[in-house]
């Protein structure tokens, strides 16, 4: 299916969401959460699995990235972003991976979709939701 041409508010929000995946693949744990409306409503496919607020979520991170030495990975692919008004909403799959330093190489791909609403001219994300399915 064909997507319309990306509006300005559409390349703003692709921008806001490729800067969450670089402060996420380079662990600059500050950023990461740096365009969250403080209420936002998180899903995440690690447990607990659903956080009300940034804050929450934040505080459940412990060592959720794992340790590598090299070859980190963590960026969209197939991201699709649809703006308009005060509101947007994107969806996506993120590959994650890396060299651990046991030397072995690990690689997952999972889901996301974000809802965002504009605050102040200011884009916010109000909702985040990563998974990925079990195996059959």
């Amino acid at each position: 299916m064909e997507q319309p041409p990306p509006t300005p508010e559409a390349a703003t929000v692709r921008q806001l969401l490729e800067r969450w995946a670089e402060a996420t693949r380079t662990n600059r744990l500050d950023d990461v959460l740096q365009d969250h409306d403080p209420k936002a409503l998180i899903y995440d496919v690690l447990q607990p699995m659903k956080h009300e607020g940034a804050e929450a979520y934040r505080r459940s991170w412990g060592d959720w990235q794992p340790e590598t030495t090299g070859g980190e990975r963590f960026g969209w692919e197939d991201l699709a972003v649809v703006a308009e008004g005060d509101l947007a909403f994107a969806h996506g799959f993120i590959r994650c991976g890396g060299l651990l330093p046991n030397g072995k190489a690990f690689e997952d791909l999972v889901r996301a979709t974000f809802c965002l609403r504009r605050v102040g001219g200011a884009w916010q994300v109000v909702h985040q939701h990563i998974s990925k399915p079990l195996p059959a």
